[in-house]
């Protein structure tokens, strides 16, 4: 079965990829760590700008998905990281991190538009509530900061929620 020209074109012009696309990334830290993680799923390393200036991201295959009801305010997203190419150093790293530290892996999700890498359009600043590892893949269960004394037992501060001071 043959497709006429115009079909093939219309079907080619369907299927060709967009000159602009959104692009992912992720960054991991934490203070006993003696480096800051940044991925992206693009398929070459690469250089975004962040707060801190222009830093290198590294490509890796991962997967972002919001765990739970878009209604609910504790929005709660599953974060899967294929660690094929870094595993055995990315477990070196996380197991740095003390066991019984109140403090939590900071996770900054980010996405720039492909054709400027030097402003992110969205930025979700995360903490990790879990990591586990499972056949070269690393899943982080990661929330919003959650600052609710009945909830995590930490307790406001200006220090921490600098508009707080407005409502003193």
């Amino acid at each position: 079965m043959s497709l006429d020209l115009e079909t093939r074109l219309r079907i080619w012009l369907a299927s060709a990829p967009q000159n602009k696309h959104a692009i992912q990334t992720l960054e991991l830290s934490h203070s006993a760590l003696s480096k800051v993680f940044r991925f992206w799923r693009e398929p070459y390393t690469g250089h975004i700008t962040t707060e801190d200036g222009v830093v290198e991201v590294l490509p890796i295959n991962l997967d972002i998905k919001l765990a739970g009801s878009e209604g609910n305010l504790d929005q709660k997203f599953d974060v899967a990281i294929d660690t094929v190419d870094i595993n055995d150093e990315f477990h070196r790293e996380m197991d740095r991190i003390p066991v019984g530290t109140k403090e939590k892996v900071r996770a900054v999700y980010r996405e720039y538009l492909s054709d400027d890498l030097s402003e992110a359009q969205t930025t979700a600043v995360l903490q990790t509530e879990s990591v586990s590892y499972r056949l070269g893949t690393a899943t982080l269960s990661a929330v919003s900061p959650r600052l609710n004394v009945t909830r995590t037992g930490e307790i406001y501060t200006p220090r921490d929620v600098p508009m707080m001071r407005g409502f003193l």
